[in-house]
């Protein structure tokens, strides 16, 4: 299902908990995240993927990213970087996310490499199961790449090592990987999730303090619930898939982002960005990629 820009919750009552602020005191600041996601980057600047320049497409989608008037805190990927897994792709990556002086953090994809991750993008590049902490809360990423594969799984030691986390800490968490871990009600794409999301929703379901779980590999806007804990899945820097489709589609509307809004006392807060208008439109007829 299509996600809408939600309302605000209450900013003084969250699962029934009232919050009291002193009268001469404000609120403490949220945290705003910008998750870009399915780059398709090439080595050359031109490289096209189904008609879209992914070079451009994405430069663009960040630049609306950093447009808002309210600073952002970390940049999260959440894989299918480099469409050609070359190291010029990566190079150019790094160069482009450090100009923005954020901090980020990269999930690997069915179409990136480890290996060139890591050397290109250093500790940037998180590993099967990474932990940041910003603020009061736990940003967890999970890599879900099983190589040779579009489809992803989730390891058992990445899923006993993610009970454990959660055991032990009760904060707020949002947790990221590539691929989506229920269905999207896309019969194609629905092929290519992550094998053992289940596993995972029901880690989630028990573990109220995790509020979303957010992915990339649609290239749709997706919004959906499990118990209390929210399912996102983000559009595509570039090409966008038709949602609800039976066989692979492409669809006409623009590139875009996630953003999330973080708040101490365990709120989120989250919507979706497009571009204003496309410079370039998809092939018509493609069949996949």
């Amino acid at each position: 299902m299509s996600e809408t820009k939600p309302s605000q919750l209450s900013p003084t009552r969250e699962a029934g908990v009232l919050q009291a602020f002193h009268a001469d005191k404000a609120p403490p600041a949220p945290s705003r995240l910008l998750q870009l996601t399915d780059l398709h980057l090439f080595a050359e600047p031109t490289g096209r993927l189904l008609g879209i320049t992914t070079r451009s497409s994405f430069q663009a989608v960040m630049a609306l990213a950093l447009s808002g008037g309210q600073a952002a805190h970390a940049l999260i990927l959440t894989g299918d970087l480099v469409h050609d897994e070359s190291p010029a792709g990566y190079r150019y990556l790094r160069q482009a996310l450090d100009e923005t002086g954020l901090p980020y953090y990269c999930i690997a994809g069915n179409h990136d490499r480890r290996d060139l991750m890591k050397k290109y993008l250093g500790s940037a590049a998180v590993d099967p199961l990474g932990i940041r902490r910003l603020n009061s809360w736990n940003l967890i990423f999970l890599d879900s790449l099983d190589p040779g594969r579009n489809s992803g799984h989730l390891g058992r030691e990445q899923l006993d090592r993610l009970i454990d986390l959660l055991s032990d800490n009760k904060a707020p968490t949002l947790l990221f990987l590539h691929h989506h871990p229920m269905p999207i009600q896309s019969a194609w794409m629905d092929t290519m999730g992550a094998e053992n999301g289940a596993d995972l929703l029901g880690i989630c379901e028990r573990n109220p303090q995790v509020k979303a779980v957010v992915f990339g590999h649609i290239h749709q806007a997706f919004s959906d619930f499990r118990g209390g804990c929210r399912i996102l899945g983000t559009p595509s820097t570039c090409i966008q898939f038709l949602p609800g489709s039976i066989d692979f589609a492409a669809d006409n509307r623009s590139p875009g982002y996630r953003e999330l809004t973080i708040y101490p006392d365990g709120r989120l807060a989250t919507h979706v960005e497009r571009l204003a208008g496309l410079h370039e439109l998809p092939l018509a007829h493609a069949k996949g990629y």
